[in-house]
């Protein structure tokens, strides 16, 4: 049986408690990495362990053989389980008997119609949503199928307690970013994506992964099965074992090239959305982002994959896409919520837009206020000084302005004081005829009248 973590009994704990309050529907998020099948593992143990039957459904196979491992491994009673994908399960509902609980993984996938079927059928099945981040694109919420949320650790507490291993993040923007268009789902359409994958020299991709990650296992993550085949080939062509998997793969070749990349045979595994949810290889410790994506759980789920915890790691994310200019830093601190929220996140550089930046020197991306850089020692003093000298000159102009717009009323009241047949220039006839709501015209014909326009 796994030994649960204090923060993994607390999840437990915490979920039994709002059960027992009479909640129907409980969200548990805690992020990538931090055991969440463990957690799920107990829960279904203690209920089964009491005569209880379990409904636990996810939305792909490869999950599915991964909880049944770990309902195994934890002493759960299989006999009082039912484990299927959730398309098996909507098929099957009216054979299926009714469950005492239903627990669901990847639960930011809980709004699709195969889920609220099911949940509509068991409508008085209390229900348990495990998933790392509760945030889908369509800016949609999780209220009506939860009503509460418990929260784990934060990915910067399970970092300094040794539960997920530090990183280093590298940034470049290989493509041209004007290639892509967003579609009906909110994220990049492929024809968008596929134009932005063309505009990237491969070349770079090899160059970067040599500087930084070096001999490093490494998954690939890649918006298409033939962007993926072809990066996989420049690797090779660099004389690093790197091969391809998707989902099309032949399964015997698929669970070959796995197991080589578990066991080290194979250093670079270059793949389109097979690996994002689930797959554990703790001594993974780089990713690279070829993939730009709008969705905030794809970036966390690729970016946090090399973050598996290992005595003295210290992971390796190359985002080559700008993926951390939408969602910052995977340890940034973000609030969960079942209410429903914006659509798009937030962007870098507004008013309300993410701290960070690039250091020019070794690319690494870092908190926007250090004046050095922690990963290079690079100084940003000249910058800080010459954003200083900008905001001096435009605090200048600014009260240049509002001098010269104090000047122009003390002139304006003057002149509606005086008789215009006074006034000796264009700009005295163009004040007074602007404070008295005459036509721009007026102050022309006027000053021409009296010799002042040629």
């Amino acid at each position: 049986m796994f030994k649960l973590f204090d923060y993994q009994q607390k999840l437990v704990n915490s979920t039994r408690q709002a059960l027992a309050e009479g909640h129907k529907g409980v969200l548990i998020v805690s992020p990538p990495g931090s055991g969440k099948s463990v957690v799920i593992s107990e829960i279904a143990r203690l209920t089964t362990e009491k005569g209880g039957n379990v409904l636990f459904f996810v939305h792909r196979k490869e999950l599915v053989n991964q909880i049944k491992d770990s309902f195994v491994k934890q002493g759960v009673d299989l006999n009082n389980c039912t484990i299927m994908t959730v398309g098996k399960v909507a098929n099957r509902l009216n054979y299926l008997s009714k469950p005492n609980l239903i627990i669901v993984d990847e639960s930011q996938h809980s709004r699709a119609k195969t889920y609220l079927k099911i949940f509509n059928h068991f409508s008085d099945v209390p229900r348990l949503g495990f998933t790392g981040s509760p945030w889908r694109l369509s800016g949609k919420g999780f209220k009506d199928i939860y009503s509460k949320m418990i929260e784990g650790p934060s990915v910067k507490w399970l970092i300094e307690n040794h539960k997920l291993a530090p990183f280093t993040m590298y940034g470049y923007r290989l493509g041209d970013e004007s290639k892509l268009k967003r579609g009906s789902t909110g994220d990049y359409t492929n024809k968008s994506l596929e134009d932005f994958s063309k505009s990237i020299i491969r070349g770079d991709i090899i160059k970067s992964w040599q500087k930084f990650a070096r001999g490093r296992k490494t998954i690939v993550y890649c918006h298409s099965v033939q962007f993926a085949k072809e990066v996989a080939k420049d690797f090779r062509w660099a004389n690093i074992s790197a091969y391809e998997a998707d989902s099309k793969t032949p399964e015997k070749e698929r669970d070959k090239i796995m197991q080589d990349f578990k066991d080290g045979k194979v250093t670079v595994l270059c793949n389109c959305d097979l690996i994002s949810e689930g797959f554990n290889v703790p001594d993974c410790s780089c990713v690279v982002l070829l993939r730009p994506t709008e969705s905030l759980v794809v970036y966390l789920q690729q970016s946090m994959r090399c973050m598996r915890y290992q005595p003295d790691k210290q992971a390796i994310i190359i985002d080559q896409v700008g993926n951390f200019t939408r969602f910052g830093l995977p340890d940034m601190d973000r609030e969960w919520t079942l209410e429903d929220r914006s659509k798009h996140p937030q962007r870098e550089g507004g008013s309300d837009g993410i701290a960070i930046k690039t250091c020019p020197n070794c690319f690494g991306v870092i908190m926007a206020s250090y004046h050095i850089c922690p990963l290079c020692g690079y100084s940003f003093e000249a910058e800080f000084r010459k954003l200083a000298e900008d905001k001096r000159a435009e605090l200048e102009k600014i009260n240049l302005n509002a001098k010269e717009m104090r000047e122009r009323k003390k002139k304006e009241k003057e002149l509606l004081l005086r008789d215009p047949s006074t006034f000796t220039s264009f700009k005295e006839f163009a004040i007074y005829g602007k404070a008295m709501g005459h036509k721009p015209g007026w102050a022309w014909h006027r000053a021409k009248a009296k010799g002042l326009i040629k």
